[in-house]
């Protein structure tokens, strides 16, 4: 009789082994728990972008390094002050429209001063509808609105507007785990493309 209990102690005691070798077994696989991590979230920045949906995403991106070089945090503000060689302008982020006309992004953004009260400037960019055009753009030498902002502060608001744009494609790429290849327009919508990085032979 006491064999027999011996026997079906060891019985159970190598089931019990070969549960746990199993159990170890799926957990080092990864097998039953759910899709592989190194898929991470789903992308926030789609490939396409309708004219007036870029402005949405190039607010945020305007902010800037504040002048004690801390990085922002938080909700992205409604209005900021740009400081440039002791002068001053408020930049009303909310204002920012965008539209598409043809092959151009037009990006309008809201500056306000003493001199001038509250008054749009506009930067055209033009863009290519191939992706050969990769990201460069054509534009012109001062943005369109009032001579006083655009004199003094036009090629900040063109630099501002370009870096948001460039920092837009590569968020859009690096969501995606590659590196930005271009910035193009077709069929009226801004499309971001993304690809492996190029390598020089």
């Amino acid at each position: 009789m006491l064999i027999v209990v011996l026997i079906i102690v060891v019985l159970i005691l190598l089931l019990v082994l070969r549960l746990l070798r199993a159990v170890r077994g799926l957990a080092s696989s990864g097998a039953g728990s759910g899709p592989p991590s190194n898929q991470g979230p789903a992308p926030t920045i789609p490939d396409t972008l309708a004219g007036s949906a870029i402005a949405e995403h190039l607010q945020a991106r305007l902010v800037g390094t504040p002048a004690d070089g801390s990085t922002p945090a938080g909700a992205t503000p409604a209005r900021i002050v740009w400081v440039d060689g002791g002068d001053e302008v408020l930049v009303h982020l909310t204002s920012t429209s965008t539209h598409i006309v043809g092959q151009t992004v037009l990006v309008s953004i809201d500056l306000e001063c003493d001199q001038t009260g509250r008054t749009p400037l506009v930067v055209a960019f033009a863009l290519s509808s191939s992706e050969a055009g990769g990201l460069v753009v054509a534009t012109d030498e001062y943005p369109h609105g009032n001579g006083l902002l655009t004199s003094r502060w036009g090629p900040a608001v063109q630099a501002a507007a370009w870096s948001a744009l460039l920092t837009l494609a590569n968020d859009h790429a690096a969501e995606r785990e590659l590196a930005p290849r271009g910035l193009l327009v077709s069929g009226g919508q801004l499309h971001l493309i993304a690809g492996q990085p190029l390598t020089i032979g």
